[in-house]
């Protein structure tokens, strides 16, 4: 699922991409401030805010539960933020792909596989980029012999530890 906003400009910006198992849709002050849409299928489920206050006051596992995942959701925000702010596409890119590689569901796919269920565009209102900066980009990281994309939702880390080091390289 991805979490967005059109902007008056008519620009969209892209804030986060939602996993199995992740929260979203809590109102501020009655009112949602990002929209959401699938780019996978999903089952999702809907708890009333009384519904949520009750089971949490019911349940201290689930407070915990909770508490930590809000405080993921703000890590990722700040990830974000530091990613967003590199000058080089590549090195965004990179960052990226390390997100989504911490974030797959290894069942699914081999060691190396990284998902990328989302368009290229997606990736690049999530990068604050051009979509032709990030397929620019990707044929850096590939040019460098660091990952191979498989295909446009499939990249395969070739040199983890350069992927890793260009990553860093804030």
């Amino acid at each position: 699922v991805k979490s967005y906003r059109d902007l008056r400009s008519g620009k969209r910006e892209l804030f986060a991409f939602l996993f199995r198992r992740d929260l979203f849709g809590l109102a501020e002050r009655g009112r949602y401030v990002n929209c959401t849409q699938a780019v996978t299928q999903v089952t999702l489920y809907r708890l009333s805010a009384g519904q949520l206050t009750l089971l949490l006051r019911r349940d201290a596992d689930l407070q915990f539960h909770f508490l930590a995942k809000v405080t993921h959701e703000l890590r990722e925000s700040q990830r974000r933020a530091v990613l967003i702010n590199r000058r080089d596409a590549a090195g965004r890119l990179a960052m990226f792909i390390e997100l989504m590689a911490a974030r797959r569901d290894p069942s699914t796919c081999g060691e190396r596989e990284v998902p990328l269920p989302m368009s290229r565009t997606d990736i690049a209102d999530y990068l604050g980029l051009s979509r032709e900066s990030v397929s620019r980009a990707a044929r850096e990281l590939s040019r460098r012999d660091l990952v191979h994309f498989e295909n446009p939702h499939l990249v395969r880390i070739v040199d983890a530890a350069g992927l890793a080091e260009i990553a860093a390289a804030v």
